[in-house]
């Protein structure tokens, strides 16, 4: 698994190392949220021992190029906020959006810090259909997680669903593969700035979860129209 997750983020970040010039727009902008939610699950576990969390983040943007940072409460060991910082590029490719970048994983009390590289691929089918897959490689752990995720967003009322599945293909040591996915429905209001998302999570090391999620997201640019 280790040499075809390399291969793979190799490949995307040379391939959008060539298209840098194609941004057209390199209007610099800000967007920021904050979110509400019963739960917190990654991979299919719970990063909050299955208690309430708030979350909010900010991200700069120039053209294909950002950079933010995004903060959660957790409860993990003596650890109750994380803190992520992360940066990249999004080129595109007609119907083809790539996300190549970093991510750099803080919590405030053990100190633990891990980071991973991700490439994150998505093909627009039609303007309400689309797939794409994430592979996401931690170079220190040598652990890896792939994913395919779907999101159409055709549905009555304005309700879009998305769901995903993936694996880390035994690279995290738990004896076997995880596998784990999430399936869910979500609708925007206020012009999409407000977000509910009802989300079903399960995986075949940790118990089935209902996540439910409010968010609030909007850009510096939003208030300018």
């Amino acid at each position: 698994m280790k040499p075809i997750t390399t291969l793979v983020i190799a490949g995307l970040l040379a391939a959008a190392g060539t298209t840098s010039t194609l941004a057209e727009d390199n209007a610099f902008d800000v967007a920021f949220g904050v979110g509400v939610a019963n739960n917190y699950i990654s991979r299919g576990a719970t990063q909050s021992s299955d208690e309430p969390i708030i979350d909010g983040y900010m991200e700069a943007t120039y053209g294909i190029v950002y950079g933010g940072v995004w903060a959660s409460r957790v409860k993990t060991g003596t650890d109750n906020v994380e803190i992520d910082v992360y940066g990249g590029i999004r080129p595109e490719f007609g119907q083809l959006s790539l996300d190549l970048g970093y991510a750099r994983y803080f919590y405030n009390k053990s100190g633990n810090v891990n980071g991973e590289l991700y490439g994150k691929a998505s093909f627009a089918v039609t303007d309400d259909f689309s797939f794409g897959a994430d592979v996401y490689w931690d170079p220190t752990a040598k652990a890896s997680w792939v994913a395919a995720n779907t999101e159409f967003s055709g549905l009555p009322y304005e309700i879009s669903f998305s769901g995903s599945v993936g694996s880390d293909f035994g690279t995290q040591n738990l004896g076997s593969d995880k596998i784990a996915w999430d399936a869910g429905f979500s609708r925007g209001f206020v012009d999409d700035t407000v977000t509910l998302d009802l989300r079903y999570y399960d995986s075949n090391k940790d118990p089935a979860r209902f996540v439910v999620r409010l968010a609030f997201d909007t850009s510096f640019s939003a208030f300018k129209k």
